[in-house]
């Protein structure tokens, strides 16, 4: 089976369990099966089509360089917000691999690295009761028992976490930086790392290494 139709496959195969009950039950109750069926039901179409163009190129080619460009750029415009703005909402791993899109030159379009870009600082934190229930789990106690001072706004905030300015409620009244992974990044660092790498395998299997 060709690399198309085995993208094609896979993406119908997403849709048939998504339509049955119970992918329905999993699409709502499973969160990493939510993911990844965004993933191939949004992203799978959109491969496929760029295969589509990348072998019509190759057994019909256009009349010259500026011709074939110019389709590849349609269909950069086209699709790069859609897949970004995927990225972005899915947040995670799919975030992180997004930032790190960014920075291949080599491998992208600058319409795709101009769109990745907007990831870089793009992810939205979570509020204080968020974090402040992390840590109260995490550690057995009330967040005000460790911290004199907590600041609510956040240094900084990366794909699976964010870091605060607060100061320690002992003798030493040490400044620190408190790193907070957010809730279930752990489970889904593991789920979406799957998901992702089984995408590649069938739609970009140039670009997953062999172990």
């Amino acid at each position: 089976m060709g690399l198309l139709a085995r993208v094609l496959s896979q993406t119908t195969g997403v849709v048939l369990v998504g339509g049955s009950v119970y992918g329905a039950y999993k699409y709502k109750t499973d969160e990493g099966f939510y993911r990844s069926s965004r993933l191939w039901l949004e992203a799978g179409p959109v491969v496929a089509h760029y295969r589509l163009v990348e072998a019509k190129h190759k057994y019909i080619p256009p009349v010259d360089k500026s011709a074939a460009d110019s389709e590849w750029a349609a269909l950069d415009e086209r699709y790069a917000g859609k897949i970004v703005g995927l990225l972005m909402e899915l947040k995670g791993m799919y975030t992180k691999y997004g930032q790190i899109g960014a920075g291949l030159t080599n491998l992208f379009s600058p319409i795709w690295i101009e769109k990745l870009r907007t990831l870089e600082d793009a992810v939205t934190p979570q509020p204080k009761e968020v974090v402040f229930k992390t840590i109260e789990e995490d550690t057995g106690k009330n967040v005000w028992d460790i911290f004199s001072e907590f600041d609510d706004v956040p240094l900084g905030s990366a794909s699976i976490g964010q870091v605060h300015r607060a100061r320690l409620r002992d003798a030493s009244n040490t400044e620190v930086a408190v790193k907070v992974q957010y809730p279930d990044s752990e489970h889904l660092f593991r789920t979406d790392m799957k998901a992702i790498r089984d995408f590649f395998e069938v739609a970009a299997p140039e670009q997953v290494r062999v172990a």
